[in-house]
Order: C-alpha cells, then structure tokens, then sequence
C-alpha cells in the first residue's frame, strides 16, 4: 500500500472530481454517464482506471483506509478533494439533488442548471 497512498493522494488534489474506476465495471460506467449528464470534463474531472496498473489491489485496500468503509470496490468518488461515495451513494446523491450541488460547490460546473 507504500505506493498507492501517495498515488491517490495526488491524484485527488490535482482534480475537483476524481473518479477511481474499472473500464469493465457496469457500475463504474453508469457513474460515467451521469457526471456526462452533467457536462464535467477535463481538467476539472478525471477518470482514473485502475485495473491495468500494478498496484490496482494496494489501491482499492488503501480506500478502505482513506473512505473508511469496508468496501474496496470501485466506482470511488472525490469531490472537492473529499470521499462522495461509491455506486449506491453517487445515485442517491443524483437523486437529491445534492451530488449537482457538490459539483457546483467544488468549481467543476458554474452555475446550476
């Protein structure tokens, strides 16, 4: 996990959203399309895919660390530097409103629409 930590530190404070995930994921890719939705794009977002890197295991163990939950999983969500959620609470913030709020709040959209 040496090596992870300083990887996923960095990797969250260079963008105001951050998505961890897997090309092959069917949750990672719903994820996806909605921060599409909602039209954040590079440089403020950046997708990171972990399955082709070496320490892809060092990583997800470090989330449970960093997220403190006992999920491992990806889709992991940062905005504004801080721990949103994987798949279950990216949706349930979609569906409040909330997660259009935080992408605001972070700089990654301007106004609300």
């Amino acid at each position: 996990m040496a090596g992870a930590k300083p990887f996923v530190d960095n990797k969250i404070k260079q963008r105001k959203v951050l998505l961890f995930s897997k090309t092959y994921s069917p949750a990672c890719n719903e994820v996806k399309a909605v921060l599409k939705k909602y039209g954040v794009m590079f440089p403020s977002y950046e997708v990171v895919e972990i399955e082709a890197r070496q320490d892809c295991n060092q990583i997800e163990n470090y989330f449970q660390v960093l997220c403190l939950t006992d999920r491992r999983e990806v889709p992991q969500l940062f905005i504004g530097g801080k721990y949103v959620g994987g798949e279950k609470e990216i949706h349930l913030l979609q569906e409040s409103g909330e997660l259009k709020n935080l992408l605001v709040q972070s700089g990654a959209l301007k106004t609300l629409f």
